[in-house]
């Protein structure tokens, strides 16, 4: 019987402030109840997995030079902007880096804050995956988080981001639209607009980031309609940059119709995940599943990365 190790890592939902982390803004963010767990045994029969991106990522820096067998499940919807792709990474980034025995520090802000450093490195340079610094950092973090990554850039990681946890009722609903997109397609193209100083995404960004400080003021106050009033603006500035789509747009206009306070994409855009602020998530839900809509999910105030003991 071969050695194992088990981690697993949430996805996350981007509640206001996205995409602004690319362009040293604040989001606040919240882990969600889907999960993405790894199982690494060595000196077994070589099992890996049949797209070899992320595995390769992980260990392109921590080589395995042993025989391996790599299982991965997850419950996060792929390709739908909830982070299933970096949930997945930390995961095993993390059974790679007790196989070397560096284990993370998963206790201490700033072990927590170098692991997730090192996660979105890994995904942008090893995987190619040019995603938000938001997704590594609530996902090695866990629960509901305001994050400020000043002085970061679309291609200068800068220092590591200051986070704020907060504790709040969580009034929403996250409705999958069922297209599936890569976040690459979204923010490749925008990140370049930005770094040539396009006025309209300057402006639109900075605007994004001073609504994620509106945004935790609201839920401070449990005030949702600011908060929703917030939400959709912040829909409004990224759908005017070209960073929605027909499913997202059709979408939230449905969640609106049926009472929604405000509604916003959960990541990146052209597909994905619209989350919805509601006091009344089943009456949203119900109503949506009457237009069709069947894949829905509350965040929720969960953990981290951790490692898993053995069943």
């Amino acid at each position: 019987m071969g050695l194992s190790i088990v981690a697993s890592a949430p996805g996350r939902c981007g509640i206001i402030g996205n995409p602004s982390d690319i362009y040293g803004g604040r989001v606040l963010s919240c882990t969600i109840p889907a999960r993405a767990t790894c199982r690494l045994t060595l000196d077994v029969e070589e099992q890996l997995p049949s797209d070899l991106l992320l595995w390769h990522a992980a260990t392109a820096r921590y080589p395995i030079n042993r025989s391996a067998r790599v299982e991965w499940s997850t419950d996060v919807p792929r390709s739908s902007g909830l982070s299933g792709s970096t949930a997945i990474l930390a995961a095993t980034l993390a059974c790679v880096l007790s196989v070397h025995g560096q284990e993370p520090d998963l206790e201490s802000p700033k072990g927590l804050a170098d692991f997730a450093e090192l996660l979105g490195n890994t995904e942008r340079n090893e995987a190619h995956i040019p995603g938000g610094f938001q997704d590594a950092y609530v996902i090695v973090h866990g629960g509901l988080q305001l994050m400020n990554f000043a002085g970061k850039h679309p291609v200068v990681p800068g220092p590591n981001a200051t986070l704020t946890a907060l504790e709040s009722p969580l009034p929403f609903l996250l409705v999958t639209t069922g297209v599936e997109r890569l976040s690459g397609s979204v923010h490749g193209p925008m990140a370049k607009r930005w770094m040539d100083g396009e006025r309209l995404v300057v402006d639109s960004m900075s605007t994004i980031t001073k609504l994620a400080d509106v945004g935790v003021e609201a839920i401070r106050k449990q005030d949702w309609a600011l908060l929703g009033k917030a939400m959709d603006e912040n829909y409004r500035l990224i759908a005017d940059l070209g960073g929605s789509g027909e499913a997202i747009d059709t979408l939230i206009a449905h969640c609106k119709r049926h009472g929604a306070l405000g509604a916003k994409l959960a990541g990146a855009g052209l597909g994905g995940t619209v989350i919805a602020l509601t006091e009344d998530p089943d009456g949203l839900e119900a109503s949506l599943r009457n237009d069709g809509y069947s894949r829905f999910l509350r965040p929720a105030i969960g953990p981290g990365v951790r490692y898993e003991s053995e069943p």
